[in-house]
């Protein structure tokens, strides 16, 4: 069985109507061959004074019953086959039929499985079916051959076959009712159609029609629209009112009055149902303009963005907008009229695919749901969560597209700024990881050695290891000294500042002084090479810190080079600046090592020792000292080389927490 019973939302409950018309065909048809069969009259419905249904009548509507059951087949090869089959036998009797007719022939057909009454009225020859009545048999078999196509043009040409076939039939019921043989071909020499067979034939043409009840008159009845309403409550007005007009004239006529009163009674007949069809509709269609007047004031005074596209058209063009999505846009309602959704597009990055899935929602004439940026009309970009939903006609075409537009924009932010703290949190406690890793690991470290000293003179009282041991305490010392100022300063980096003790001092001088005290470790290892250019270097700086400056970028290219390199500083005045730079030939690193070289606690090689903290806190003072500090690097193996520069009019004061920003392709190495 197909699906034409399956529930469709906004409809009434399905009925399927061709599945009853085939059970009452076969069902009528049946009692009439039983009749037949056991010479039974009332059953066959023949009566002396009145046309009765013939044999051969019988079968074909047996075989129609046959076919709308057939019709609710799905379409398989089967199904085809037998729809061929049951149409061939259906008009093998229509042409043998309407030969006999046409060229006076007797083919003997009428009665080959009973013998037929001669005094059987209006009927010429016994057991023949009426030219009529074979005729709307052959139009019935092409009808369900035609709705084998399942177009719409098979579709249209189906139901107006049924559409002759049900006229033919009202016509003869209307000839029997009102007592007008011609209707139903009561002609000399020629068999007339009966009442039954009429009924029938309505039967099984309105079952016809609803083989397919999602598309046109069918669907358009059930539907829970303005359209359905009306169609039903005209319907039993529309077939009512003539029939009670005509009975009613008909009930009088010849006894109470004559032809002339008889035309103007049912021309009043005709009025009053013309009336009451005209008063119903306008009922109906007050009711539904409500019904439109208050989604049009809630789609009005509704906050969320609607729109709907008429899906009909190449472009999809826009064809309504409520004033919330103008709200949103920032267009006006004709600004967006015509136009296809594209325009909120333009100029705007989203997720790859996003907007691909959208055209193969609508191309496929789905619904779905997506999220994508627009732009306002005023440039501006704002995150829009998009329903799209397609809206059927009463056919089951696809017609129109409706929008529904939610700007998200602030949950989304929110979004962002969620993931933004839980990736700070992440990096937070790592960094706090790293932090008790390496701070355990650098306060162990010349703890061990000065207590291993220690315990080597308990034991040794010789000077010799007496004077060694209490120098490498004494560093031991410094370096928790160090260690511990490293620390404090990140401490004060990342809350309140560093604070500077400014004065003003030749930074020529302070800067030498420490190249002159490191000379001596960096030259055991690696070639020191110092240009100094002559000029005027007096600078407002705090001496301490600028010296701090200084250690730590020698110590850090010192650290990271091999035995052997270079390590050269230069310095110079440019543009009313101090430029401090100090080069290594050592390992350099690469582009994305260098968005991390003022980080806290990263380091280029995890194998060298340190906290990781020196170029963080260098930032942090040239920063303070209202200066900048850039980093470069051709490539790992390649060195580094670290460029500061101070302003020779500067003004230092302290500082607030510190952001230290890197240029795009900067590179370098912490220790």
């Amino acid at each position: 069985m197909n699906n034409n019973t399956k529930p469709v939302p906004g409809r009434l409950p399905a009925v399927n109507v061709s599945l009853l018309a085939a059970a009452t065909t076969l069902f009528a048809a049946g009692l009439i061959l039983i009749g037949w069969v056991f010479d039974i009259g009332w059953l066959r419905l023949w009566q002396a004074d009145q046309v009765s249904m013939k044999v051969n009548t019988a079968v074909a509507f047996l075989i129609s019953g046959l076919l709308l059951v057939v019709g609710q087949w799905k379409l398989t090869l089967t199904a085809v086959v037998t729809r061929l089959v049951l149409c061939g036998l259906l008009m093998l009797l229509v042409v043998t039929t309407l030969a006999q007719y046409l060229f006076d022939l007797q083919i003997n057909i009428d009665e080959l499985l009973f013998d037929a009454p001669d005094e059987a009225l209006m009927t010429s020859s016994p057991g023949r079916m009426a030219p009529t009545t074979a005729i709307c048999f052959g139009l019935f078999a092409i009808a369900v051959l035609l709705d084998t196509k399942r177009t719409r043009l098979g579709r249209a040409a189906s139901r107006f076959l049924a559409t002759v076939i049900l006229l033919i039939a009202v016509a003869s019921i209307l000839g029997y009712a009102f007592g007008a043989p011609t209707l139903y071909l009561a002609i000399d020499g020629v068999t007339a159609m009966s009442l039954p067979t009429a009924i029938l034939f309505f039967t099984i043409a309105t079952g016809v029609i609803w083989l397919q009840p999602r598309f046109g008159f069918p669907a358009m009845l059930t539907e829970k629209t303005v359209v359905g309403t009306h169609a039903r409550s005209l319907l039993p007005m529309v077939v009512a009112a003539p029939l009670f007009a005509g009975a009613a004239v008909m009930a009088g006529y010849g006894e109470l009055y004559e032809g002339r009163f008889a035309i103007a009674l049912t021309s009043l007949g005709s009025m009053i149902a013309a009336g009451i069809v005209a008063a119903i509709s306008i009922i109906v269609l007050r009711r539904a303009d409500e019904a439109l007047n208050l989604r049009d004031r809630a789609l009005a005074a509704t906050t969320t963005g609607v729109l709907i596209t008429d899906h009909r058209q190449p472009d999809e063009p826009i064809m309504y907008v409520n004033p919330a999505l103008s709200e949103i846009t920032g267009y006006s309602v004709s600004e967006a009229l015509g136009r296809n959704c594209r325009f909120l597009n333009r100029g705007v990055e989203n997720e790859p695919g996003v907007l691909q899935q959208i055209h193969d929602c609508i191309a496929g004439e789905n619904d779905g749901q997506f999220e994508l940026r627009n732009r306002r009309k005023d440039g501006s970009e704002f995150w829009n969560r998009l329903s799209l939903a397609p809206i059927a006609n009463y056919d089951g075409t696809v017609t129109h597209f409706v929008g529904i537009v939610h700007d998200i924009t602030e949950r989304r932010e929110q979004e962002l700024r969620l993931e933004e703290a839980l990736e700070n949190a992440r990096k937070a406690s790592a960094m706090r990881d790293s932090f008790v890793r390496l701070v355990s690991h650098e306060l162990r470290t010349p703890l061990n050695a000065a207590l291993t000293w220690i315990r080597l003179m308990e034991i040794d009282d010789d000077d010799a290891t007496r004077t060694k041991g209490l120098k490498i305490v004494a560093q031991s010392i410094l370096s928790q000294s160090r260690l511990i100022d490293d620390l404090s300063d990140v401490s004060r980096v990342a809350s309140s500042g560093i604070k500077l003790e400014s004065e003003k001092a030749d930074a020529r001088v302070l800067i030498e002084e420490v190249i002159e005290e490191l000379r001596p470790s960096i030259e055991s290892k690696l070639k020191l090479v110092v240009d100094a250019e002559p000029g005027d270097y007096d600078v407002m700086v705090d001496p301490l810190r600028l010296k701090q400056i200084v250690r730590n970028l020698l110590s850090n290219a010192a650290k990271y080079t091999d035995p052997g390199g270079e390590v050269s500083v230069r310095l110079a005045i440019e543009a009313k600046e101090v430029l401090l730079s100090v080069t290594d030939t050592g390992k350099g690193l690469t582009a994305e090592e260098a968005a991390q070289v003022f980080e806290p606690f990263w380091r280029a090689d995890s194998k060298q020792p340190g906290l990781g903290v020196g170029l963080t806190i260098v930032a942090a003072l040239v920063a303070a000292h209202d200066g900048t500090i850039d980093v470069s690097s051709p490539g790992p193996e390649s060195g580094t080389s670290f460029n500061v520069r101070l302003p020779l009019n500067a003004s230092p004061d302290a500082r607030g927490p510190l952001d230290v920003e890197q240029d795009d392709g900067q590179s370098g190495k912490a220790g």
